[in-house]
C-alpha cells in the first residue's frame, strides 16, 4: 500500500477509521469523516480539541488509517484494528488558512445526505480550529 492509497480511501469513503495510540501504546480505532481538497487529505474533529484521537495526534503519537470501510469502527473497533493499516503524519491547519473554506465546501458536498446537525458540527468554529492536514510519513515522501 502507498500514501496514494490512503488519499484514495479518504476521498471515496464517507467514514474512515483513524488509528491512534493510547499513552500505554495500545492502538485504538475511531470512526471519523475525511475530506480531500486538490489531492490533499484533511480530517477535522467535530467535537473540538477534546476528542481522544485528536489529542493523541497532537501528542505526537503514531497515527494511521485502517485501509477499509471505517464504518466497521462504528460497530466494532477491534474489527477495524484487524484491517491493514497505513501510517501517516498530520499537521494542524490554522483556522484562518484559506484552505479551511475549501474543506468546508467539501464537507458540505461529500456529506450532503447526512443529518444537518452532523454537518453543522463539522463546520463550527471549534471544529475548524481542529483541522489536520494528512501527509505521508517522512520515509514515504
Amino acid at each position: 500500500m502507498s500514501f496514494e492509497d490512503v488519499v484514495d480511501l479518504l476521498d471515496r469513503t464517507k467514514v474512515v477509521a483513524v488509528v491512534t495510540t493510547r499513552a500505554g501504546g495500545a492502538p485504538v480505532a475511531t470512526p471519523i469523516w475525511s475530506m480531500v481538497v486538490d489531492g490533499v487529505p484533511y480530517v477535522r474533529s467535530a467535537y473540538g480539541p477534546g476528542s481522544w484521537w485528536y489529542r493523541h495526534i497532537l501528542a505526537g503519537r503514531p497515527v494511521g488509517f485502517a485501509m477499509g470501510d471505517g464504518a466497521v469502527a462504528e460497530r466494532d473497533r477491534g474489527a477495524a484494528l484487524a484491517l491493514p493499516r497505513e501510517l501517516v503524519t498530520a499537521a494542524h491547519v490554522p483556522a484562518d488558512d484559506p484552505v479551511q473554506q475549501l474543506v468546508d465546501e467539501e464537507i458540505t458536498r461529500k456529506y450532503a445526505g447526512e443529518p444537518r446537525s452532523s454537518i453543522d458540527s463539522m463546520l463550527s468554529e471549534e471544529a475548524r480550529a481542529c483541522t489536520l492536514r494528512v501527509t505521508a510519513p517522512p520515509a514515504h515522501r
